[in-house]
């Protein structure tokens, strides 16, 4: 596979309309190898799954988050550069960066837990802590109970957010470029924060997409999910490379910048 290009100077900011563009070029991969894409999406459940099984299944699925999701990115990226899709490049995080890839992972989970860790401290403080061990057949709720508990999960939504964001490219960060776990998370925030607007229209046609994918008795997350991690690639490729010295835009496979 060729090398990889250089990272700009600073994050690109890119209109709304991007967001589509990310997308669609995501579903361009998916199209150059369909039934690959499938058996890899297949095998990488799977194997989620029987690691699930596991007693601390949560923990290592965590852990190999970025390592999987690294390997996504060397699959895109086949695709957008040859034209072809490889089966191996899926485990590619297992040969390449797997350390800095699964300490990133472990760097995601310990901001998962410090936020829920901050939830259920609230809740504890507000008294609201005993109603997750009820009976929710039973359940009922006073007016500020159900204010307590909604504002816990708006709150926890919104610190999600961020970290999201820091997660989002760090994967190919860390892959592609050898850059640390703190720097990668950096770039990756700053990166979503100047495409507010075109990841905000990722993000809603992502999730009528997936809610499609689910209607069509699930047969349709076949194509969404792996179209949409696809996309990830398609996006840090548009936000972060210099494909040619001197470039200042970055082409989009059939697009113009």
């Amino acid at each position: 596979m060729s090398t990889h290009s250089a990272l700009r100077t600073e994050p690109q900011r890119h209109p709304i309309g991007r967001g589509w563009l990310w997308i669609r070029s995501g579903f361009d991969i998916f199209n150059k190898g369909m039934g690959l894409s499938v058996a890899m999406l297949l095998l990488w459940l799977g194997v989620g799954l029987l690691i699930e099984q596991l007693p601390t299944g949560g923990f290592i699925s965590q852990l190999l988050y970025m390592v999987w999701m690294a390997g996504w990115m060397v699959v895109a990226k086949g695709g957008d550069e040859q034209g072809r899709l490889t089966f191996s490049d899926l485990f590619a995080g297992f040969r390449h960066r797997l350390t800095p890839l699964m300490m990133g992972g472990l760097f995601a989970l310990g901001l998962f837990t410090l936020i829920a860790m901050l939830c259920f401290g609230l809740l504890s403080w507000w008294g609201l802590s005993d109603l997750f061990s009820q009976d929710p057949e039973q359940l009922s709720l006073t007016v500020e109970q159900a204010r307590g508990v909604l504002l816990c999960v708006l709150l926890g939504m919104l610190l999600l957010v961020p970290v999201l964001m820091a997660v989002t490219f760090a994967p190919a960060l860390i892959y592609f470029h050898d850059v640390g776990i703190w720097q990668a998370a950096k770039l990756s925030f700053i990166g979503c924060q100047r495409n507010m607007w075109p990841f905000l229209w990722w993000g809603l046609l992502g999730c009528v997409m997936l809610l499609l994918g689910t209607l069509l008795m699930l047969i349709g997350l076949l194509v969404v999910l792996p179209a949409l991690n696809y996309s990830i690639y398609m996006a840090y490729k548009d936000i972060f490379l210099i494909e040619q010295e001197g470039e200042e835009g970055i082409a989009l496979t059939g697009f113009e910048a």
